[in-house]
């Protein structure tokens, strides 16, 4: 079995983080009040603005480090070819 990495970890966490964006969204979408459609547009613009935030962290500390990777993650790995 994998080690579970702190990316890895970081990573799952997204994903239940997005997912749940999703999910409130779809929720707020059936609800008629007024304070369901603000919260609607809230989630809306989470929905859209969490993933490209979290994008730009990658990219960012990409960029910090230099390119290098985790050589504890066996997926990870540049091809040598």
């Amino acid at each position: 079995m994998n080690k579970m990495t702190p990316r890895r970890i970081l990573a799952i966490l997204a994903l239940i983080l997005i997912a749940g964006l999703y999910a409130a969204t779809i929720v707020f979408a059936l609800i008629d009040s007024p304070f369901a459609k603000n919260c609607l547009m809230a989630s809306l613009f989470c929905t859209i603005v969490v993933p490209a935030v979290i994008y730009g962290f990658l990219v960012i500390t990409r960029q910090i480090s230099g390119g290098r990777r985790d050589p504890a993650d066996p997926h990870d790995k540049k091809s040598d070819d």
